[in-house]
């Protein structure tokens, strides 16, 4: 008995049975496809499919003209599948995998087409290497669908994989389709068409496919430039969260058939890149939305959606199938109300473009939603299978998600720069304010000051000491602190740049330990310096200022102990160092104590003072590019190291110089060329002295300046022509009394203003040189 034959057999009661069935599922409820065996169509109900057309796809797994999946037995093979058709109900089109691992679906069909080359496809690539048995009447063959590609004769498509199959025309055959499967999967397409129909169909596919993945890599790409320009965190987890997702996408396509082969058995390797995009979509919006410890139950909303997704993550390796699929689904439910809740809370409080980024999640809501319709059963299976294409519309789906959610950022960076421009308008506002007010501050303080020292003398009294003592102790504090103010307005404001000249180390400490001896002794502390030879490159006046904010820092919050300044050659730097054994900083304090705006409660009790010394101590670092590192536990004690440039051998600046053309100097006054000169020196800046200002006229050498005072000036006679054709490429200036009239295109430089003066006559020549 054949194939056929055996299907034709099974009428009686048993067609009755199937019919009544699919009558109460058509009109009664859905079942889930994982229990339901419904469907059941008696053989003597499909009929032979006709191929007429080549330019047509003929479905196979379609009640119309097969038989439906049939759990084929453990004791036969496919070879045997049409002389010993197993005895079993059909399950129609839903099989169940959990039940029977492998299934038949049969099929006769005829060829009228008087097309010989024919490809047989079936979709999704959850089957384990599916198998096709074609017989007629020259005898039977049987094809394998693997992952192997090309070598195995098999075509890997889109989405899923082909294999030729040919059929002479006019002929009969009785075809078989065997289904392997370790759990459920989606259901299976299988396709029969003509191998052009078939070449441009996948084409097709290929084009809309890799179109949509391109798409989606541009967005990745773009985020990250953005992110590497901006700093902006969300771009950055928007653009993890994007290529997670794509990768999950990319999972199901060909591509693992395509790279290794792959079997697409679903192992711990699938939980953890599931369990992946879960995490990146939660950092995202963690990130756009600012979630922290400030968010109050929303960040606690997040720590436990991420702390969930990582336990089942690490559970999933020891869980069954069926049960990790529930897990995640259910996993992925608490990611979306957390997601979609926190957004709905940050519209009616923010609104604005938060509403856009809300609306951003809603393609993969929808998405989701239609994986639990079908997961569930709730989509009714007609008679036929048609081609599923969700494989490349759910890319499609992403892309329009990411194009939601880029048009977020955007309004978000377009909100953050409006808020950057206001917050520098107000900061301006700030200085310019303190500014115009520091005189009118300044005055009172040094009025009171005096008026403290005319006092002194006419206290008498215990009492009226300890109150005279108080008041003078008040008055240094706010003194203090309106300095430390004004210093940090100008250098917010940008007023103060640095001039680096080589500073020995052992002047500077030895300033330092005098400065703060006294202070030390009277809080009860030992101040110890290191003697130290080296010489660095900085600013004095500023790097000084940095040292005495920190060494002022170090004893105010060291109540016993000591406090040690010192420093030590690494390398090419110098790391000047205040140790001190106080209160300490914690991990969590320890970044934002240089905030102007941010003190410790801690600090608060223990000392007095405004609190912005660390903060004029960023300033200054960020101002001379020297590094400052805090290492501190807290209770024990703190560490500032503060790395500056060594002056090692030669001096580089002093190398350079040499290769600076020199500064022409012609003076009658020896004592003012001497304070010329010794600028100049101070600045490794060479000059060339000469007689008159004839003979710097008659001079060879090049010189970008010439400076001169009044007497040479007015005893020359080269202010005439032809020194004044040399004036168009050298700067001329004369050292004189303000007001002094000068021939053109000679500049004046104030004797009582001079260094100032000179260092700006040599930048607006560099800048004529450049």
């Amino acid at each position: 008995m054949n194939g056929i034959e055996f299907f034709q057999a099974l009428r009686g009661p048993l067609r009755d049975t199937a019919a009544c069935i699919l009558v109460i599922l058509f009109f009664g409820q859905f079942a889930h496809a994982d229990n339901q065996s419904s469907e059941t169509t008696p053989g003597s109900q499909w009929t032979t499919l006709d191929l007429s057309n080549p330019d047509t796809r003929y479905p196979l797994a379609s009640l119309n003209h097969s038989s439906g999946f049939i759990p084929a037995p453990d004791y036969l093979t496919l070879e045997r599948a049409l002389d010993r058709p197993p005895p079993h109900d059909s399950y129609g089109l839903t099989p169940n995998f959990w039940e029977h691992q492998r299934y038949w679906l049969y099929t006769h069909l005829q060829n009228r087409s008087g097309h010989k080359d024919w490809v047989l496809h079936i979709s999704n690539f959850g089957y384990l290497d599916p198998k096709v048995l074609v017989r007629s009447d020259d005898g039977q063959t049987i094809q394998t669908l693997s992952n192997d590609g090309y070598e195995a004769g098999t075509d890997i498509n889109t989405i899923g994989r082909a294999v030729r199959i040919p059929l002479e025309p006019g002929q009969d055959y009785q075809v078989v389709v065997e289904l392997t499967a370790t759990h459920s999967t989606w259901l299976p397409y299988i396709g029969l068409m003509s191998d052009h129909h078939y070449h441009n169909w996948e084409t097709t596919q290929d084009l809309f496919y890799k179109t949509a993945v391109g798409i989606v890599l541009g967005f990745i790409l773009l985020a990250l430039t953005c992110w590497l320009i901006t700093r902006e965190m969300p771009f950055f987890w928007g653009a993890v969260s994007a290529l997670l997702m794509l990768a999950f996408h990319l999972e199901h396509s060909s591509l693992p058939a395509l790279l290794w082969q792959s079997t697409y058995e679903k192992g711990s390797v699938f939980w953890v890149l599931i369990s992946l995009t879960m995490v990146g979509q939660l950092a995202f919006a963690g990130s756009f939305l600012g979630i922290g410890r400030h968010s109050g139950r929303w960040y606690y909303a997040f720590t436990g959606a991420l702390t969930t997704t990582l336990v089942l993550t690490v559970a999933s390796v020891f869980l069954a199938f069926e049960v990790n699929m529930r897990l995640t689904s259910l996993n992925y439910l608490i990611v979306a109300v957390v997601i979609l809740g926190s957004g709905v809370a940050w519209v009616r409080s923010h609104g604005s473009y938060y509403v856009v980024y809300l609306l951003g999640w809603s393609p993969m809501v929808l998405s989701i939603l239609q994986v639990a319709w079908v997961i569930q059963g709730l989509v009714p299976i007609g008679g036929e299978i048609t081609a599923s294409y969700k494989m490349i519309y759910v890319v499609y789906i992403q892309v329009l998600h990411l194009l939601v959610h880029t048009v977020a950022l955007v309004l978000r960076m377009r909100a953050l720069r409006r808020e950057k421009l206001k917050a520098e308008f107000l900061s301006l506002a700030k200085s310019r304010f303190i500014a115009q007010s520091s005189h009118d501050l300044a005055q009172p303080l040094h009025s009171m000051g005096v008026f403290l020292d005319y006092l002194k003398p006419h206290i008498h009294g215990q009492e009226g000491e300890k109150v005279f003592d108080r008041l003078t102790r008040s008055h240094r504090q706010m003194n203090d602190s309106f300095h430390a103010i004004m210093d940090l307005s100008k250098l917010e404001s940008g007023v103060i740049q640095p001039e680096f000249q080589a500073i020995p180390l052992t002047p500077v400490l030895s300033r330092l330990e005098n400065e703060f001896a006294a202070l030390a002794h009277e809080r009860g502390l030992s101040l110890k310096v290191q003697p130290c030879s080296l010489t660095i490159n900085s600013d004095p006046v500023l790097l000084e200022r940095l040292l005495r904010n920190l060494v002022s820092n170090a004893i105010k919050y060291t109540n016993q102990g000591k406090v040690l300044i010192g420093a030590r050659r690494q390398g090419d730097s110098v790391a000047i160092q205040v140790l001190d054994t106080g209160c300490g900083i914690s991990e969590q304090e320890q970044e934002r104590i240089f905030d102007i705006y941010h003190r410790s409660p801690d600090e608060t009790r223990s000392a007095d003072g405004s609190g912005i010394g660390l903060s004029i101590v960023r300033h200054l670092s960020e101002l001379l590019k020297h590094p400052v590192r805090l290492d501190s536990i807290s209770g024990r004690g703190s560490r500032f190291t503060v790395t500056v440039p060594r002056m090692a051998g030669a001096d580089p600046e002093l190398a350079e110089s040499k290769t600076r053309p020199a500064i022409a100097l012609v003076f009658r006054d020896p004592r003012l060329e001497a304070s010329v000169a010794s600028c100049l020196q101070r600045w490794h800046q060479p000059a060339q002295s000469f007689r008159s200002l004839e003979h710097a006229a008659r001079s060879d050498a090049p010189f970008p300046v010439l400076v001169s005072d009044e007497d040479a000036l007015n005893q020359s006679e080269a202010t005439s022509k032809p020194f004044h054709r040399t004036g168009q490429h050298v700067v001329l200036a004369c050292v004189c009394e303000p007001g002094t009239p000068l021939p053109e295109p000679w500049a004046a430089l104030s004797p009582y203003a001079l260094p100032a003066q000179l260092r700006a006559l040599l930048n607006t020549a560099n800048r004529k040189q450049a």
